[in-house]
């Protein structure tokens, strides 16, 4: 059986067609002429260059298969569309005249479309676009996006929320490797990072289909900086001050790509000490750093590409606002003085992250292969330097085999496997244990149809998934070990149908979109199992080993309205989760610390939307003005809120371009302003929010003939505004989020 099995793999791997040149040009529709330095690639093969003054590009070793072809130049409106690459024809383009240019058009990575196109809400982002106005980390760039917010611990630990959705609800992938980390505890981050980031995509809502289960809130998709074309180079060092925290980044990048083989290397070190408060006082503890190094290789000839990722994270995070004190004040927590060495209580993270993609090309159809593996390690250090008082290991390997065929022009088929296997295990000597020893297996099997007719797209897939799940007992510990969680092994399975349904339909003036999607969540270990003090978000949780699985089905439409100089979105949705999973503040107190529970209702609906606009003047070409509210509203069926839920909040941003051919070459200026309304609808023990402002500008520039060195400065919390978030832990205590910060960067392409 397995020698048959290894036949087959080496018959499809050696599969391939004979490759031929392809060749092309761009014209004008309306006058047939070239247009000259065209931009010209194939996004899912990452495969770019630039076509000549008379509009004529080539390319060698495409694989003879149906792809979707990208061409952009200035001043016209950027083409996708599908063609047949088997075919020997001269390829001919014609790009439409277009004066104005909103924004940069997207080809999602889930769906192979272009973002209007997508079925479901799909928010695709560049790396550019979230660090505009300088933020000093990406889960905090991430509020940008209509319906993202985030919760934080200080400036370093934050995790983003996707409509009122969190945690274990809220899938990470990374170029298409799912995230395994501690993502269960509000004091442990999000494991990943804007080294050689290229683009987010953020998928909102129940997204089981394409991405597994537990995505009942949604997926965030980090998708690493593209290679760069065929026989260049690039080597660049770039370093970013904050004076907040006095933080620095400093990082260096190399990309290359000669023949059939391409590269990415990134490496970066950051370091903040304590940040600043509006009033001049310094949160104690607050201090982070991290190292990290990233990866790319890959190889593509005739109908096979290759890609190997690999990315290593080393972070050490200080946990503002921890305590054991049986009454703490605010003023334990606050400092005249601000230091950077590394003191206790801290955790230290180690990443590894392995991703083998390897894609099959046939002539109406590809084959996706992916292996991946992601090792996530987690030292807190409490009170003792020499002991960790919890020492965490999470082993996760995951594949992913889809095959993708093009039955008709106008139909397509998605259907593929797709599981993992993780190993949550204590290390020891530690002090405490916060979640037992578990293995979990996942696996599901899916299938996609796309249908397309005239202006109008269809879709419609079906999924079904199976965990086993076998928690440890961990009877026989030391008791000394075991105060933070139910000691009583555990043997439970989870499995859920689900399904999406749904259809867009594009129009010169408008776009239509509806889908209907259901998805399932199985419970935690922290949920099932917890017992005991969780001191860094200064709380008693107490787990139940009865919850059963959580099941929604969201309703998501879209309308969006476009004409010359504005475009127009309405984004309305509705979230049904049946035996919803939600933490509660009791009346009770183990020590100085709230009792919370974790309980279960039988319904929770979540309700809300998404409202914006880009107005572009015909008069002022180079203003944008971009301005969108995002809100959730979550409650039982009783109509009792549910707690935890991020405030209302309107962002606006005005854009000026100004791209002067001077020795300072300015770029843009940025003014944003965040409004984040009241919070009144809290849950039993939970304190309402006041609303507050923000305002930050920014402005980016080149210096110098060649453009080499560029720059970006500006400020953060333009105004000082003494503010407490919602869903920051050291609101809890009184205390307010950072205050003014003015940031400066620079990056030199040494080659």
């Amino acid at each position: 059986m397995q020698a048959k099995v290894a036949i087959l793999i080496y018959l499809m791997l050696s599969f391939s067609l004979s490759a031929q040149e392809i060749k092309g040009k761009v014209i004008d529709t309306d006058t047939k002429q070239p247009v000259p330095y065209a931009k010209v690639g194939f996004p899912s093969i990452n495969v770019y260059t630039d076509a000549d003054s008379l509009g004529g590009f080539k390319f060698k070793y495409l694989p003879q298969s149906h792809l979707k072809i990208k061409v952009s130049a200035f001043d016209y409106k950027v083409l996708v569309k599908d063609i047949d690459l088997a075919s020997n024809e001269l390829l001919i383009i014609e790009l439409t005249p277009l004066h104005t240019v909103f924004e940069e058009v997207q080809v999602t990575a889930s769906e192979g479309k272009v973002q209007r196109e997508n079925i479901t809400s799909i928010a695709v982002v560049s790396k550019d676009e979230l660090f505009q106005t300088g933020a000093t980390t990406l889960g905090e760039s991430l509020i940008q996006i209509p319906g993202v917010q985030s919760s934080s611990v200080g400036m370093g630990i934050s995790k983003p929320i996707i409509r009122g959705l969190s945690g274990m609800r809220v899938v990470t992938y990374n170029n298409g490797l799912r995230i395994e980390n501690q993502q269960w505890g509000d004091d442990h981050g999000m494991a990943a990072s804007e080294l050689g980031l290229g683009k987010v995509e953020v998928v909102k809502g129940p997204s089981s289909l394409l991405y597994g289960a537990d995505a009942l809130g949604g997926v965030i998709h980090f998708l690493d900086e593209k290679y760069i074309r065929k026989d260049k180079d690039e080597l660049y060092i770039s370093s970013k001050f904050e004076s907040n925290s006095m933080g620095t980044t400093n990082e260096i990048g190399y990309r290359t790509h000669k023949g059939k083989w391409r590269a990415n290397i990134h490496a970066n070190y950051i370091n903040h000490a304590d940040f600043q408060l509006p009033d001049g006082n310094f949160i104690k503890n607050s201090r982070f750093w991290s190292t990290n190094f990233k990866s790319s290789i890959g190889y593509r000839h005739k109908n096979f590409q290759l890609n190997i990722r690999y990315q290593l994270s080393h972070r050490r995070l200080g946990i503002p606002g921890h305590s054991h004190n049986a009454q703490p004040d605010v003023l334990d927590f606050i400092s005249n003085k601000r230091q950077r060495k590394g003191t206790l209580p801290a955790q230290y993270n180690f990443d590894h992250f392995l991703l083998i993609e390897n894609t099959i090309f046939f002539n109406r159809s590809n084959l996706l292969l992916e292996i991946g593996n992601t090792n996530s390690d987690l030292k807190e250090f409490d009170e003792k330097v020499t002991l960790p008082f919890t020492h965490l290991n999470v082993n996760n390997t995951s594949y992913n085999f889809r095959y993708s065929y093009k039955l008709l022009e106008n139909m397509s088929l998605k259907t593929g496997v797709q599981g993992m296997a993780k190993i949550n295990r204590n290390r020891f000597p530690s002090s405490s244990l916060l979640i037992p020893d578990a293995n979990t297996l996942d696996n599901g099997v899916y299938a996609l149809m796309d249908y397309e007719y005239k202006k109008w797209r269809f879709q419609g897939g079906l999924r079904y998934d199976i965990r086993f799940l076998n928690v440890l007992s961990a009877a026989d510990l030391d008791s000394s070990l075991v105060n933070n969680i139910n000691t009583d092994g555990l043997k439970r399975n989870f499995q859920g149908i689900n399904y999406s349904a749904g259809f867009v339909r594009n129009a010169k003036l408008t776009s239509v979109r509806f889908n209907a999607s259901s998805g399932y969540r199985a419970p935690h270990l922290a949920e099932l199992q917890a017992d005991g003090f969780h001191h860094g978000s200064l709380r008693y949780e107490k787990g139940s080993q009865t919850l059963k699985a959580e099941h929604a089905i969201q309703f998501d439409a879209a309308l969006e309205l476009h004409f010359d100089h504005l475009e127009l979105i309405i984004n309305p949705y509705y979230n049904r989760i049946s035996d919803f999973i939600y933490l509660v503040q009791t009346d009770e107190f183990e020590g100085s610390f709230p009792v919370y529970e974790y309980k279960q209702t039988d319904l929770a609906h979540l309700f809300g939307g998404e409202v914006g606009f880009h107005y572009h003047p015909h008069s002022i070409h180079r203003l944008h003005i971009n301005s969108n509210f995002s809100v959730t509203i979550a409650e039982t069926n009783n109509g009792d809120p549910i707690g935890l839920m991020p405030q209302p909040n309107v962002n606006t941003s005005i854009r000026f371009d100004i791209n002067n051919n001077h020795k300072i070459s300015f770029k843009h200026v940025v003014l944003e302003h965040i409004y984040h309304l009241p919070q009144n609808r809290v849950g039993p023990n939970e304190t309402f929010s006041v609303d507050y402002h923000l305002v930050n500008l920014a402005t980016q520039f080149t210096i110098g003939d060649l453009k080499r060195l560029s720059a970006s400065t500006g400020i953060r919390n333009l105004l000082n505004t003494q503010y407490q978030g919602h869903l920051s832990s050291l609101k809890n205590l009184g205390l307010s989020q950072p205050g003014i910060n003015v940031f400066f960067s620079l990056k030199y392409q040494i080659k």
